[in-house]
């Protein structure tokens, strides 16, 4: 072999290993991932990750029944104080569409989206949901505010995250 060639021959090959090497180490963007603690009862914790391409919401919010159900509001304006969608979930049932709300006691709109939620009353003690971030506008940053209203003999009890119509801290993207 010509000494020209197996130069060209030499670089190609360090040329590919360097490749090798930059893509192995590559990691992809991480989410920014947030636990909060919440002093109720019931619901103890909410961890929040909000990642390129969903928010996901984990609320371990222990034992809990048919009958029993779930809210999640998400404020993703800080410019507009107040909750922009509101999510309800319900143990072992169809997902119930995402709404556009101004406030905590709007109803709102249904909104179009493809999301996924978790409620199983057969053992499981988190309730998560899985929301698009651009169902919700794509925000740079996103706060969560939940509330577990549990089905159980005597009166029923509702637990608020972190408090009755308020957020947790801000999650950015």
């Amino acid at each position: 072999m010509r000494k020209s060639v197996r130069r060209v021959a030499a670089g190609s090959v360090a040329v590919a290993a360097s490749l090798v090497t930059v893509v192995a180490t590559a990691q992809p963007a991480a989410a920014d991932v947030k636990t909060f603690t919440d002093a109720g009862g019931h619901l103890t914790t909410v961890r929040v990750r909000h990642g390129a391409e969903n928010i996901r919401v984990k609320a371990r919010v222990g034992d809990y029944n048919f009958g029993s159900h779930f809210s999640f509001w998400l404020e993703t304006d800080s410019d507009d104080p107040g909750p922009e969608y509101k999510i309800k979930v319900y143990p072992n049932s169809e997902v119930v569409p995402i709404r556009k709300v101004e406030s905590f006691a709007d109803t709102g709109s249904a909104i179009k989206c493809d999301y996924r939620a978790s409620a199983d009353a057969h053992g499981s003690k988190y309730v998560t949901i899985v929301v698009p971030r651009e169902c919700v506008g794509t925000p740079d940053r996103i706060r969560v505010s939940a509330r577990a209203n549990y089905y159980i003999p005597g009166p029923n009890v509702v637990d608020w995250g972190p408090g009755r119509k308020k957020f947790f801290g801000w999650v950015a993207s």
